[in-house]
């Protein structure tokens, strides 16, 4: 996210005084601007990052599900706000207003963009506008706000951590539901839990929480856009200077494991030691719900299903709770003393965007074209004597980014770099659905095989 700074209003200076001496000047006194705070979240779980407008000027550019502005501080007035989603194109279209926004002197207005982006084929994005004065806060202060599409009405408790929640009064929420602020001990343990109205059933566990003194924070409870785990919602942290995620507390890691390798026999997958995948066949894969881990260090080795001692990879990797991953064995296996059997990591955004296809392309292919950097070429017809290659210069275990594409049928050639007339790859028309999230790895044929004409691609979907 990137603020634009022609509407924030310096913090400095509230007072200049201009003091007269035997010229018997006057004394001048200026005083101080009525001021309030701009906060901007998004927290639609399916809409495309935006852009924010005020007055019609980019002030608050690609905002992203589940970042917020922080508080921006603006001269007292009315300003027109615009949320503008960001198409896989890079055009715009306005998602919510224009809308009259109303600054107020020591008031924090919090603009929140929430529910899903459409109800059908009509929009239905909206905005919670809150207000709440702006005042020193001696311990902790916390509102809550419901705005996750997937649960309707919910109890939340607010606890000791392990008190026992039939014992307790939850606030109640209903979908879109606002719970003023509460005012909560500093530096002292508590817990969030929430349930479906009325049962005792906890579908989302915060852990233990403390705060410091001064803390201000807007708790919106979000739909889980992770992938990972059971609870429909986690919740948002939104304060001052951003947003954090509180995930619920049995939330771990997950990584899926691609053989990639077309030269290798079946491999077993083992972590710290232990196997957690058996007789992987190239060019197979699993789930990522296959191997799964808390945040953490780990030792994961691809070692031969018929002889784990020859274990031609092992990654130390690095693992964060509420993150997916995925490990492409890529290389040949003959030429493992060359250190030619490798990993490829990649971290993975799995949330569902309606607005687009979200492709990311890997080239694996080792036998064929290693030392081949490609062009990747995305077309409505087989030709592409005219079209320019959506991802360049792609070379040998390169990662694209998490590219927005625009849903559709495609034609996908995979040509050498810079030149067309040497197609390695060609297939079509493919179909990429939007809310679908793409991975493509270029890969060798196996026994078998032909290649399409040199090469073939594994395509990944959730």
């Amino acid at each position: 996210m990137k603020i634009f700074n022609m509407f924030l209003v310096s913090l400095v200076m509230v007072f200049l005084t201009a003091c007269g001496g035997d010229n018997n000047n006057s004394n001048y006194v200026y005083m101080p601007k009525k001021e309030g705070e701009l906060r901007v979240t998004h927290a639609s779980p399916d809409a495309p990052a935006v852009n924010v407008y005020v007055d019609g000027e980019l002030v608050l550019a690609d905002v992203d599900y589940k970042v917020s502005s922080g508080n921006l501080v603006m001269e007292e007035g009315i300003y027109s706000v615009e949320v503008r989603g960001i198409l896989p194109d890079d055009s715009e279209v306005s998602v919510i207003g224009p809308v009259d926004i109303t600054i107020s002197d020591d008031v924090r207005t919090d603009v929140v963009a929430w529910d899903k982006l459409f109800n059908g084929t009509d929009l239905n994005i909206k905005a919670a506008v809150l207000n709440n004065d702006i005042s020193t806060v001696s311990q902790v202060e916390v509102a809550i706000l419901h705005a996750a599409p997937q649960v309707a009405d919910v109890d939340i408790y607010v606890s000791s951590p392990g008190e026992d929640i039939s014992t307790l009064t939850p606030l109640d929420a209903g979908f879109g539901g606002y719970i003023e602020p509460v005012e909560l001990m500093a530096d002292t343990d508590y817990q969030v839990r929430i349930t479906a109205d009325g049962s005792p059933d906890v579908v989302y566990d915060s852990g233990t929480l403390s705060f410091p003194a001064g803390t201000e924070l807007t708790l919106i409870a979000v739909e889980n856009t992770t992938g990972i785990g059971a609870n429909p919602v986690n919740l948002l942290a939104v304060g001052k200077d951003g947003a954090s995620e509180v995930l619920d507390n049995q939330t771990q890691a997950e990584v899926r494991v691609v053989h990639n390798s077309a030269d290798t026999p079946e491999v077993d997958i083992l972590v710290n030691g232990t196997e957690v995948l058996a007789n992987v066949a190239y060019p197979n894969s699993a789930a990522y719900e296959a191997v799964s881990a808390p945040t953490g260090t780990y030792t994961v080795t691809v070692a031969a299903a018929a002889d784990n001692s020859i274990a031609p990879i092992e990654e130390s990797l690095s693992l964060v709770n509420g993150m997916s991953y995925t490990v492409v064995a890529v290389g040949g296996l003959n030429s493992v003393t060359d250190e030619t059997l490798e990993a490829v990591v990649t971290s993975d955004n799995r949330r569902s965007v309606v607005t687009q296809a979200s492709l990311r392309v890997i080239h694996g292919s080792y036998a064929v074209a290693e030392s081949i950097p490609v062009d990747v070429y995305l077309t409505d017809s087989a030709v592409i004597t005219d079209a320019t290659a959506a991802i360049e210069n792609l070379a040998y275990r390169a990662v694209t980014d998490e590219l927005p594409v625009a849903a559709g049928d495609y034609y996908i050639t995979v040509t050498a770099a810079g030149d067309k007339s040497t197609v390695a790859f060609a297939a079509g028309p493919v179909t990429l659905n939007a809310g679908t999230n793409y991975t493509v790895i270029a890969r060798d044929p196996g026994t078998g095989e032909t290649g399409s004409p040199l090469i073939l691609a594994t395509i990944l979907s959730e």
